[in-house]
């Protein structure tokens, strides 16, 4: 069984021995700190300049995936935790999902300009988009958009690029 389909199925561990619950049960102080979790909850096609140890994403991964409702709920809850992390609600609506903004967008620890959370936000949109997690990304993209235009000294253009190519499929290794 491949690792990424183990490791979500709560069969298998990452590299370092560490479940899907367990690092969805990180602090967000282990979640900022620790580098190498990130491209496990959210795997891509490329493999990780960051954590070459990280499994990249197939064809059988991607079948599963798009197959097993449980796989699919399981990287919901880790896109859920990961906005927590981030300050940020994803709200289910009946036409999908929508990102509730906090009021006070300065005490959010990871916007300030080129803070390396926004490649892992990037990794997340990407991630989702290959797994058919659409509204996820839909509802992610439009509302960091809304940061973005409000928030331009700490978003800068670059990152949004990047979030939009990841949020259309283009991958990034990231």
């Amino acid at each position: 069984m491949h690792p990424l389909i183990a490791f979500y199925s709560g069969t298998g561990t990452d590299h370092r021995g560490r479940t899907l619950s367990g690092i969805l049960a990180f602090s967000n102080t282990e979640l900022e700190s620790c580098h190498d979790y990130i491209q496990w909850l959210f795997p891509l096609r490329e493999p990780s300049p960051y954590n070459p140890e990280a499994p990249v994403v197939t064809d059988e991964v991607t079948a599963a995936f798009r197959e097993s409702h449980a796989m699919q709920e399981k990287m919901h809850h880790a896109c859920l935790r990961m906005l927590q992390f981030y300050g940020i609600v994803l709200r289910e609506t009946p036409q999908g999902f929508e990102l509730l903004l906090p009021a006070d967008v300065d005490s959010l620890h990871w916007m300030t300009a080129d803070n390396h959370n926004h490649r892992r936000i990037c990794r997340m949109l990407a991630s989702m988009k290959v797994f058919g997690l659409d509204a996820h990304v839909a509802a992610l993209w439009q509302g960091l958009q809304k940061l973005a235009l409000a928030y331009p000294d700490k978003i800068s253009s670059a990152t949004v690029t990047h979030w939009r190519l990841a949020a259309l499929g283009h991958e990034s290794p990231l």
